[in-house]
């Protein structure tokens, strides 16, 4: 597996894994099935660096529970297996899963680190596949928001046992930068099954207790905490930001490290504050600080989050970058949700807008956190951005409301917002559509395509277009009524979409693929023509 990843900052990541998984079937049951997985002879070198400890540590078994599909369901670990190491290993399986059905195309939801993602399957032979991710549909909390993403992924399987026996994916994803980072990664992975290298062990390996929760929940941090006094993590963090400053490679470790030293004591954020506040500091510095506030998720760490937004002595840059990082606590704690509240009414209609703007967007993905973690508290949280949404008297904060309301990816919430579709303000109309887009279109495609037939403004289509990526199950009549769309529209934002939609369901609507070849002819758009090209190969 390689991975290279590129951020506005710049700085560059390169992650290489290699090894041998190491697989035993420990059991089915209900259509499923448990298989015992060890990482053997792992290698993993980030920026060209190796450290042996992680790969031994890699190399501890762990159990995964399949679908019948083929999709994993779930992971099990043992408790001394770190949450950083947890999510390499279970990012090494979920990036060559698989969800098989009948027949010869299909699409479907699956998830990984990053969040759900849709993944559109064709069969190219008896025992070929292709498969690309379309599209995120949900962003997990505190990650990245993919805007695009684009893979080619083949594999075959081993006849008569359904195992795979070589697959190869090739992806790309990027991020806009709205509210966080503007980056862009490219993986490739290869995996090849070692048919004649039968390893020799037991189930008895696989015989631990499971530690269902992560080793970096606040509650089982022993082991991710230094062992030091509060006196020494000080002078540790005090020597680490200036090595920090200083690194072209290997930050990421840095800010790992300054991450648990801030877990020492409740007293240690407000050391970064201080050298924000008095160091001259490179800018990619500044933005890795707030990262490792963000990382250490304590209700100290938060506290220091929430004091850069609550003092407008603070750069604005310094603002947004606190608030982004409030938006992906991973437990947040009722000061932060409070801090972001007050953004969003201190700073609306002045020079700091973004920040509010901002606040409200983090309110929704605290929401998406509160609501997955079953919170009672979700339930204020989601009332209180959509009084917001229908109360405000500006428009401009009312669409901040109304993408705060996508942001939480709750489906319930597709109804309440659909009626914003039909507002006079054109706005409005494009913030709904572009949240049903991350809510769930399928229970409201029919409202988005009669909105599309009726729409004049080109923003609002393009923005139905790019929601209506996602339906599962697509009408002929929508797609008689994209294919004129493409042919008319004046947009090249809009057409790109629209182009989207026809692409996308090019397996299911093969009417589509005329219309396509005629925008390879006649497009002026060369991303437009790139993306229809892909996806006239992918339908050979």
């Amino acid at each position: 597996m390689q991975m290279q990843g590129t951020t506005n900052n710049p700085s560059t990541i390169s992650v290489q894994l290699q090894g041998r998984l190491d697989t035993l079937t420990l059991g089915t049951d209900a259509g499923q099935a448990l298989v015992g997985m060890r990482l053997s002879s792992a290698e993993l070198m980030i920026n060209g660096a190796m450290d042996a400890e992680i790969n031994r540590a890699l190399a501890a078994p762990f159990r995964a529970r399949f679908a019948a599909s083929g999709l994993p369901l779930a992971f099990e670990f043992p408790a001394e297996v770190s949450q950083q190491n947890r999510s390499i290993l279970e990012n090494l399986v979920r990036t060559f899963q698989v969800s098989l059905e009948p027949g010869e195309s299909w699409v479907t939801q699956e998830s990984n680190g990053s969040g759900t993602y849709e993944a559109a399957y064709r069969r190219s032979g008896p025992n070929r596949f292709e498969k690309s991710k379309r599209r995120f549909t949900a962003t997990a909390a505190g990650m990245v928001s993919w805007s695009e993403v684009s893979s080619t992924e083949t594999f075959k399987l081993d006849t008569g046992r359904n195992w795979i026996t070589a697959m190869d994916v090739v992806e790309s994803m990027s991020s806009k930068g709205q509210g966080g980072p503007v980056m862009k990664v490219s993986n490739h992975a290869v995996l090849s099954l070692q048919g004649d290298a039968r390893a020799a062990f037991t189930a008895k390996l696989w015989d631990f207790t499971t530690s269902a929760a992560a080793v970096d929940d606040r509650a089982t941090l022993k082991d991710r905490i230094p062992d030091m006094t509060a006196d020494q993590a000080r002078g540790e963090i005090r020597a680490t930001i200036p090595q920090l400053d200083a690194a072209a490679q290997g930050r990421l470790a840095l800010i790992h490290r300054l991450r648990d030293l801030l877990r020492v004591d409740a007293s240690l954020p407000a050391l970064i504050l201080d050298a924000l506040k008095t160091q001259e500091l490179g800018d990619r510095t500044r933005a890795d600080l707030y990262l490792a506030l963000e990382l250490a998720g304590t209700e100290s760490a938060q506290t220091a989050l929430a004091q850069v937004i609550n003092d407008s002595s603070w750069s604005l840059k310094d603002g947004m970058r606190a608030i982004v990082a409030l938006g992906g606590a991973r437990q947040p704690t009722a000061e932060s949700i409070s801090a972001l509240w007050s953004a969003t009414q201190n700073y609306a209609g002045g020079e700091r807008q973004r920040m509010a703007s901002s606040a409200a967007f983090a309110l929704g993905s605290i929401g998406s956190t509160l609501r997955k973690a079953e919170d009672p508290g979700y339930d204020s949280l989601r009332s209180d951005l959509l009084s917001n949404a229908h109360g405000s008297d500006n428009t401009a904060t009312r669409s901040d409301y109304i993408t705060a309301l996508g942001n939480t990816q709750d489906p319930t919430i597709a109804h309440d917002v659909v009626g914003w579709l039909n507002d006079s303000e054109p706005v409005l109309r494009r913030a709904a559509a572009l949240s049903l887009g991350s809510l769930g279109t399928d229970q409201v495609a029919s409202q988005l395509v009669t909105r599309f037939r009726e729409e004049d403004n080109v923003y609002v289509r393009g923005a139905i277009a790019e929601s209506l990526q996602s339906w599962t199950q697509p009408t002929e009549p929508a797609m008689a009524m994209f294919r004129q769309a493409v042919r008319t529209e004046v947009d090249e934002s809009t057409r790109y979409n629209i182009a989207l939609v026809l692409s996308e369901n090019l397996g299911k609507f093969p009417a589509n693929e005329p219309v396509l070849r005629d925008i390879m002819r006649s497009e002026p758009s060369k991303r437009i023509r790139q993306k229809v090209a892909e996806a006239l190969a992918g339908n050979k």
